[in-house]
């Protein structure tokens, strides 16, 4: 009983480890991520067309917003 005991208790240990190093990774990535994505001022490319930088994979207004002023970080159209 003592050896079942034990053995669960490594069991537990090793896949809360792993769960928790699993949830780790997006955060890891988004770390030493040098440029988002959405910062970019390069056009976007034909796979990113196509998947969308969201979601919204029929959207017809792709690129880059001439009314977002990227060094400043804000919206400068009619609001």
């Amino acid at each position: 009983a003592a050896a079942a005991a034990k053995r669960n208790r490594t069991t537990g240990l090793v896949v809360g480890g792993c769960v928790i190093v699993v949830g780790m990774v997006p955060l890891l990535i988004r770390q030493f991520q040098t440029e988002r994505m959405i910062d970019s001022e390069q056009p976007l490319t034909g796979s990113q067309v196509q998947r969308g930088p969201f979601l919204n994979t029929g959207s017809k207004d792709v690129g880059r917003d001439p009314e977002w002023d990227l060094k400043q970080g804000r919206y400068t159209g009619k609001q």
